[in-house]
């Protein structure tokens, strides 16, 4: 029944692929009307980077993948699965950055890339689940008995066992990510919050989890989604430094977070690599402590950034109000 589902021209986890890019655009046209940005800009967008997302998407993959293709045909044979998430990110954002161009940058980018990353946490849960029918983005071998059920572990017909089912780990973090992302969204009010968030916190937490992966897309002996996400990761708080350093003067408490995150991704780089323990085990729960260092790291220096750029607006706002009250002052006399 799962080979007639998967081979045939009906597949579930393309079913739950193509509605959870439905719930995406949805979601992304309520949260542009509810913020009053302007959604005819979405309208735009929205087929080309649904066509541009499959591309990026299909792209990388077969790419980092050319050994699995014999004949180069059997590239372009859709159907037979193989997307990488990260690929489709790529073309979707190239194609806002592209439109954002061709319009003579006629629109602001960062409330685009707020309502993409609002919405897509949804998305990428509802589409994992579809995991379930493809049986991939699953962990190794479940040795212990006791953990052989869902949702610790599934069955693989492939090869008769159970393995992890890091797909729901996945779902389930996404999910707890769009709420929390609309809270704070909803909370704080600042233009960035929602990219800063997901890129953050998803990109950490699949750092981690794509090292429980078995069907992870590889060069040589790396992961590359899991280089992409601790790229993305870094490359974030390191812009969030430079931009907090510039707003404030030097506080030794940014060097102590500064040095805990270092520390935190040389810890994990090692625990990666097996490079001083034996145990595959101790290793996952480093890393995982690691991301979670590196994650909490990049959120106090968003949040010291948010404070301190906070106080300035509202004291730029007291100067303005003190200012206009002496120039009516002055035209009263």
């Amino acid at each position: 029944m799962m080979e007639t589902l998967k081979s045939g021209i009906f597949s579930l986890h393309g079913f739950f692929v193509a509605t959870a890019i439905i719930l995406m655009i949805l979601y992304a046209f309520y949260y542009m009307m509810r913020k009053n940005y302007d959604h005819v800009i979405l309208m735009y967008i929205t087929p080309a980077a649904v066509f541009f997302g499959f591309a990026g998407a299909r792209l990388m993959y077969v790419t980092i993948c050319d050994q699995l293709y014999v004949d180069a045909a059997d590239k372009w044979r859709f159907t037979d699965g193989g997307y990488a998430l990260f690929g489709a990110a790529a073309g979707v954002i190239l194609t806002v950055i592209v439109f954002w161009l061709i319009t003579k940058r006629k629109f602001r980018l960062l409330p685009v890339f707020d309502t993409l990353c609002a919405a897509a946490p949804a998305a990428i849960a509802l589409g994992r689940l579809g995991s379930v029918f493809s049986q991939d983005c699953l962990g190794s071998f479940v040795e212990k008995e006791g953990l052989r059920f869902f949702p610790i572990a599934i069955f693989k017909q492939a090869d008769g066992s159970y393995h992890y089912a890091v797909f729901f780990y996945e779902a389930v973090f996404c999910v707890i990510l769009f709420f929390f992302i609309r809270y704070a969204d909803k909370t704080i009010r600042r233009a960035g919050v929602s990219s800063f968030l997901f890129t953050s916190l998803y990109c950490s937490a699949r750092a981690f989890l794509e090292g429980l992966r078995e069907d992870s897309m590889r060069l040589g002996f790396v992961r590359i989604n899991q280089v992409i996400a601790i790229l993305a990761v870094i490359g974030l708080f390191v812009y969030i430094c430079i931009r907090l350093f510039k707003r404030t003067k030097f506080k030794w408490k940014y060097l102590i977070l500064y040095g805990a995150f270092t520390a935190a991704f040389v810890c994990a780089f090692f625990s990666e690599f097996y490079m001083y323990s034996e145990s595959r085990a101790w290793n996952t729960v480093q890393i995982l402590i690691c991301c979670i260092i590196m994650a909490a790291s990049c959120m106090i220096a968003g949040i010291e950034y948010l404070r301190n750029t906070s106080i300035k607006q509202d004291n730029n706002g007291k100067q303005t109000a003190k200012s206009r009250k002496k120039i009516l002052q002055g035209k009263e006399k």
